[in-house]
Parts: structure tokens; C-alpha cells; sequence
């Protein structure tokens, strides 16, 4: 099986590629208007929701595993700030640190372990007032993969050479539980994505619990 590294440098080496984005987050906008926002785009890939903020005047740090795909995202939006980790290892923020977190459609790619580990983590670096922004595969997304291989969790399957989650609300509602998080928002929709039909959850969450 590919790593993850591997796997988006080597997707995004594409040429041509430029970071597009839909409105998902217009709805968000009273949130994302509060002053002193330190916002992470986690998982960004090439920018597309960094591009998004940094048009209306927000300062986004854009953190990927891929060098390929931020070195793609400075090409477009030179002025934004840029992380290189691995978030299956760490989310190197201080805890209680960040105001907004973003993730869109970057957190289904990991093991139920890891899933959990990178979700703790989120929690932890959100502070108080906090937001978690979310888009994750639907369950409704695996018969637009081609070929995959379910694994022992039956939410789990190897497409590509790496990992893929898919999600329905119950699952959401595990990995995200009611105790520890507050649901703000969520959807399951169908859209375009890079001429692609998807379909995927939203979610937005304010950590509870927190210390």
C-alpha cells in the first residue's frame, strides 16, 4: 500500500492544477468575521478553501502532507502561510490555539485508530469557542470509486493504493461524539468536484468538554 506522501505528490505533480472552490463556506461567514481568527485549512491540498479566505481577506495556515501540493498552492496564493506534517502523527498547534479548523474532505483517509487520534487532536487544538469544519465521503460515495476492496471495517476500503473512508450519520456520530462535540450543522449532499459527481457530509462542530 502507498503512502499517503506518495500518493499526493504524486497526484498532485498533474499540470495545470489550480486551486477552485464551491460556497460551502459562505454560511459560516458571522464565524469567520470574529476578530483575532487564527484559522488552519487542514489537509488543503493545492488551496482551494485557503483561496477562498485569503480572497476575502482572512489569513489562513494551509498544512498538507504534500510538499507537491503546497508548493502548487504558493504558485497561487503566494502571500499564505504553509505547514508540511503529517497530521496521522501530530497536529503540531498549541493546545486551545486555533479559532477555526477546516477540514475538507481530508480526514477519511486513516484506520478507525487514527481516525480517533487525529479527532483528539483537533478537539484539543480548537479552543473554547472553536470550529470544527468538516467534509467527509458519504457511504453513498463508494459506487463512484471504480474498483475498491472493502477491509475487516466495513467503512474501510483500499482504492488507489491507500486507505478510504466512507461515512454514514451513525459513523459520524461515533467518531464525533455527542459528549465531546456540539453539532452546529449537518448535511449529506451531492456536488462537483473536479468534473467528478460526489457525495459527501458537512458537519460543523464546537468542541464541549473542553479544559
Amino acid at each position: 500500500m502507498k503512502s499517503l506522501k506518495e500518493y499526493w505528490n504524486h497526484s498532485f505533480q498533474r499540470p495545470n492544477m489550480k486551486p477552485t472552490y464551491d460556497n460551502w463556506l459562505d454560511k459560516y461567514s458571522k464565524e469567520f468575521n470574529e476578530a483575532n481568527m487564527r484559522i488552519i485549512d487542514l489537509g488543503c491540498g493545492i488551496g482551494n478553501n485557503s483561496l477562498y479566505l485569503s480572497e476575502r481577506g482572512f489569513n489562513p495556515i494551509a498544512c498538507d502532507i504534500s510538499e507537491a501540493a503546497l508548493r502548487k498552492l504558493k504558485g497561487s496564493i503566494p502571500d499564505c502561510a504553509t505547514h508540511c506534517f503529517d497530521m496521522s502523527e501530530a497536529i503540531p498547534f498549541d493546545k486551545g490555539s486555533i479559532d477555526i479548523l477546516i477540514a475538507d474532505l481530508s480526514l477519511h483517509y486513516f484506520d478507525e485508530d487514527t481516525t480517533n487520534k487525529i479527532i483528539n487532536n483537533i478537539h484539543s487544538a480548537l479552543n473554547t469557542k472553536g470550529l470544527l469544519l468538516c467534509r467527509l465521503n458519504s457511504t453513498k460515495e463508494i459506487v463512484n470509486k471504480g474498483e475498491v476492496q472493502q477491509s475487516q471495517d466495513k467503512y474501510l476500503y483500499k482504492n488507489e493504493g491507500i486507505n478510504r473512508r466512507f461515512f454514514d450519520q451513525s459513523e459520524i456520530e461515533r467518531f464525533f461524539s455527542k459528549d465531546k462535540w456540539e453539532y452546529m450543522y449537518i448535511e449529506e449532499y451531492e456536488l462537483l468536484r473536479y468534473q467528478n459527481k460526489k457525495v459527501m457530509w458537512e458537519i460543523a462542530l464546537k468542541p464541549s468538554n473542553v479544559f
